[in-house]
């Protein structure tokens, strides 16, 4: 019970001062020392869950451990504790019982609706449909390794460009938007995505070309990494001639002509079209030039360290388990092969035995996804498999072959069985 409302006591605490909880400084160490291939099922498993129950587990934990050292002095203790400490139990343990009350509370209203909103309700569902070209930014998907994510206010923010460098830099709020900018429209996918998934969406993103202000520190000599340090302890890494080969790799600062959301990043993040977007922090606070690459957050746990998107493609209509009508019927979704672009997509009304070719829209920019669609008449009653597949802007087909997210992604192609009838 004290333990209880010591963690209760913390959380209040947190969202006061703005320190990291208890649960989330230990969240860490219990990554460490999980096997990647695990924490990847539960991934893929769980999705948005998997960090809830992760917050979740941690609580009870250090409740059950508080618990076990309390019986244990009680044991140490024994009779030694006098016979005025009994002279009221019923007293003493209503208050015990009200005190673990409040702490469990406290700690439901502190974190269930969070909880909720994120299991049930995250960003990316509730759009319906094909998806639009441009995601809504209330519907961007959200993900990040926090159980709290930073709050960052742009004055005292700074960006430092520094290490092996001839001009380092430091960039406040106001002076980072005074730069030139550029505008891109990107499609951002997650590297937890499952195989027809809602962890993608499209954006236009506003900000400075990283090569642009690693060019304005000069860089020196023996640079070969540019290592990236976020407000969250998140770090990322990018080899220096990608970075000077590739423009459009952006310090962004806006989405959809705003400021960047808070959890999306603000005041600002990396974005790097045609990467999983674990290669891309965000709350970006340093950006470092250095003679090697430095660990990347989630290459420390196994995935990849390229991080470059698969060929993927998804049915957004119908829905998985819809009823259809025996009269023509609109079928769409999206695909996305990052830079690589979409040529083609097909799909299959009857598993994967027979295709046919869909009609594809061209892509907003080189970083987004296409929309496709065609129109099926179902001829008879009964159950039917959809399948889509998508070859990318060489002809290579997608990966068939199903597989997890963990450690480069996850592949295979994606089905849904509706039924027809009249």
């Amino acid at each position: 019970m004290a333990g209880l409302a010591i963690l209760a006591v913390i959380y209040i605490l947190a969202g006061l001062i703005g320190f990291p909880p208890l649960p989330e400084i230990l969240q860490q160490p219990l990554l460490n020392i999980l096997p990647g291939p695990v924490f990847g099922f539960l991934i893929d498993t769980l999705q948005h869950a998997g960090k809830v129950l992760e917050e979740f587990g941690i609580i009870v934990g250090l409740v059950v451990l508080a618990g076990a050292v309390g019986a244990v002095v009680a044991r140490l203790r024994g009779a030694g504790a006098g016979a005025g400490a009994d002279a009221d139990p019923g007293r003493r343990d209503l208050m015990k019982v009200g005190v673990a009350g409040v702490s469990a509370a406290v700690l439901g209203v502190r974190l269930i609706p969070g909880w909720a909103q994120s299991v049930l309700h995250p960003a990316e569902s509730g759009l319906g449909g094909i998806s639009p070209e441009i995601t809504p930014a209330g519907h961007f998907y959200v993900v990040s390794k926090n159980f709290q994510d930073p709050v960052l206010a742009a004055d005292g923010w700074h960006l430092q460009v520094a290490g092996l460098v001839a001009r380092p830099l430091t960039l406040d709020y106001q002076g980072l938007l005074r730069l030139p900018a550029t505008t891109e429209l990107v499609t951002m996918e997650c590297i937890s995505n499952d195989v027809g998934g809602d962890l993608i969406s499209t954006g236009r993103f506003t900000g400075v070309s990283l090569r642009d202000l690693v060019q304005m520190a000069d860089p020196q000599g023996g640079a070969t990494a540019v290592n990236f340090s976020a407000n969250d302890g998140y770090t990322e890494t990018l080899p220096l001639a990608v970075v000077t080969q590739s423009p459009e790799i952006l310090v962004a600062y806006m989405l959809d002509e705003a400021p960047l959301p808070t959890q999306h990043g603000f005041p600002a993040r990396i974005l790097i079209p045609g990467r999983y977007g674990m290669k891309g922090p965000k709350w970006l606070e340093r950006v470092e030039l250095a003679a090697s690459p430095r660990g990347g957050y989630w290459e420390d746990e196994g995935w990849d360290h390229d991080a470059v998107v698969k060929t993927t493609s998804r049915i957004d209509t119908p829905a998985g388990g819809a009823l259809v009508h025996l009269q023509p019927v609109v079928v769409g979704g999206v695909a996305f092969a990052g830079k690589r672009g979409i040529s083609s997509v097909e799909v299959s009304f009857d598993g994967g035995h027979t295709w046919r070719a869909a009609d594809v829209q061209p892509p907003l920019s080189a970083f987004t996804w296409n929309l496709w669609r065609t129109t099926w008449h179902p001829t008879a009653e009964g159950g039917y498999t959809l399948v889509v597949r998508a070859r990318d802007g060489s002809g290579a087909l997608q990966t068939p072959s199903g597989a997890g997210s963990f450690p480069s992604g996850a592949s295979g192609y994606h089905s849904v069985q509706v039924t027809a009838a009249h």
